[in-house]
């Protein structure tokens, strides 16, 4: 179980902490976060407080992205370490012309999708309050 999620993770791990990174360092060189210095809050309370959640929103966007990928993905990762799942289930079923069976995972591949995708637009709204809908 260690190997098909350190396969399945590694390189979103790597991309998303890239992200957070360079959003945290652009939003630690603004304006408002000088002010709060200023102010005498005190440094952890600045950094998980007041500039994650501004830099949060590039890397919920690559999480949106990240899920749909992630489950796609297993379709190739169960086929290789032959790990029981809707991914072999759906390389079985195309070998075998199964055409019910691989439209069905198909629609639940794209529900999860969109449901990501509705989680993180949702999600804009709570972490920014200038994000309004």
């Amino acid at each position: 179980m260690i190997l098909p999620g350190i396969c399945l993770g590694w390189f979103q791990v790597a991309t998303m902490m890239r992200l957070i990174r360079s959003s945290m360092l652009d939003v630690l060189d603004s304006e408002f976060v000088k002010l709060t210095r200023i102010k005498g809050l005190p440094e952890w309370k600045v950094v998980w407080k007041h500039c994650l959640r501004n830099a949060a929103i590039t890397p919920l966007t690559y999480f949106a992205i990240t899920a749909g990928a992630l489950i796609t993905g297993s379709v190739i990762i169960e086929s290789v370490f032959a790990w029981p799942g809707t991914g072999l289930l759906a390389v079985d079923a195309v070998r075998a012309r199964d055409f019910q069976v691989v439209q069905a995972i198909v629609i639940v591949f794209a529900a999860v999708h969109i449901l990501a995708n509705l989680l993180v637009d949702i999600l804009y709204a709570y972490i920014d309050p200038r994000i309004r809908y």
